[in-house]
């Protein structure tokens, strides 16, 4: 595992950064500014922001980065667990007094939580819009009964007004990226943004009640799902 995020973020937090790169598969290759991880509460967005709010119970902030939220949370008095299968990622927030951080992929994780934090559009983690009902149901197993997802993703389709970019065949949101870092290159992978209509159905297969809590003007939306 070459973890060239993880690795960015951890030279970042030591001072030592360069230019993360992030190649797609829909356009030029684009600089992925690492201090988005270090973000304070002042430079949070209105959506990041209400899902803070929003958090009640004991809170599992699944892809956690560089712990940015967790912190927060941490600060109002939560009892937080910070999820992140980055190596670089973990050391980061072990450094930076996040209290609880397990090391772990989320799929073989089994404790329950009364909200799941999934930020930084989080919906893509599915992979494909094939696995977001998949990745629905995973994460529902690890709410408690009364529990909550908050999760976040955008609709794309901005992307492809361009006639040159052509998008997925199977859906428009289904993107690959690949990681650059100080010449090193990671393997491509899939990431999926999810438009709110297409996520409000893949819930009621996935058997959870949800609903669109904020959608801004750039069509970056959050959600809360329950079970029903």
């Amino acid at each position: 595992m070459k973890d060239l995020h993880g690795r960015a973020i951890r030279d970042y937090y030591q001072n030592k950064s360069s230019p993360l790169l992030l190649h797609t598969s829909y356009g030029e290759t684009e600089d992925m500014p690492v201090e988005v991880f270090f973000r304070e509460e002042e430079d949070l967005s209105v959506l990041e922001n209400l899902a803070l709010i929003e958090c009640s119970g004991s809170v599992l902030d699944i892809g956690a980065g560089a712990g940015a939220h967790a912190l927060m949370l941490q600060a109002r008095d939560f009892e937080v667990t910070a999820l992140e299968n980055s190596p670089g990622c973990v050391e980061v927030m072990r450094q930076s007094g996040v209290k609880q951080v397990v090391n772990q992929d989320f799929r073989h994780h089994r404790q329950k939580y009364d909200t799941l934090l999934v930020l930084m559009n989080g919906l893509g983690l599915a992979g494909k819009l094939s696995g977001v009902q998949q990745l629905l149901k995973t994460l529902k197993g690890l709410l408690n009964p009364d529990g909550q997802l908050l999760i976040d993703s955008s609709d794309i389709s901005y992307l492809f007004e361009d006639d040159n970019i052509q998008p997925d065949v199977d859906y428009y949101g289904n993107i690959r990226y690949q990681y650059e870092y100080k010449g090193t290159k990671g393997d491509w992978f899939d990431w999926v943004y999810v438009d709110s209509e297409t996520l409000l159905n893949e819930a009621v297969k996935a058997d959870l009640k949800a609903e669109i809590m904020h959608q801004d003007e750039n069509d970056q939306y959050l959600a809360r799902l329950i079970l029903k």
